[in-house]
């Protein structure tokens, strides 16, 4: 085993400890857990989804995905709809008040890594960039397999 790779496993949980339930100040997402926002934010991205296409996107079960909905529905961030293209299938849509969520935590979230990268060069971030887009492909392959 290449003797970085535990280094970068590290250095990964403590991103995501200061990007995830931790977060900004001891504060993720608002009313948000972690995983609500994440399951919100897949939705934002495709406009609709059935709830077991959030399930799989999150690698949670069919029921797990559903209990997640079911807080963002009484949040007033999601709602349930059936799919226009089939009716019997039942989408996930957001709200205008996730729309806002979404847009106020990653603004948040992006003035932070500016503020954080603000030393960092141009160049050297767009190869954090370019790195972080190899890592996150090579994990949801695995994912897949």
């Amino acid at each position: 085993m290449n003797k970085y790779i535990s280094d970068i496993y590290n250095s990964l949980q403590e991103i995501a400890w200061h990007f995830g339930s931790h977060g900004v100040n001891g504060e993720c997402c608002g009313d948000l857990s972690f995983v609500e926002y994440m399951a919100l934010k897949k939705v934002y991205e495709k406009n609709e989804l059935s709830v077991q296409e959030i399930g799989n996107a999150l690698n949670f079960t069919k029921s797990g995905a559903t209990r997640i909905i079911d807080r963002l529905e009484d949040k007033g961030y999601a709602v349930r709809e059936h799919s226009l293209t089939d009716g019997r299938v039942c989408c996930i849509a957001i709200t205008d008040k996730g729309k806002e969520a979404i847009k106020e935590i990653s603004q948040k979230y992006t003035t932070y890594l500016e503020d954080a990268l603000k030393e960092v060069s141009p160049l050297k971030i767009n190869e954090i960039k370019d790195i972080l887009e190899i890592l996150l492909r090579a994990v949801q392959q695995k994912e897949a397999i």
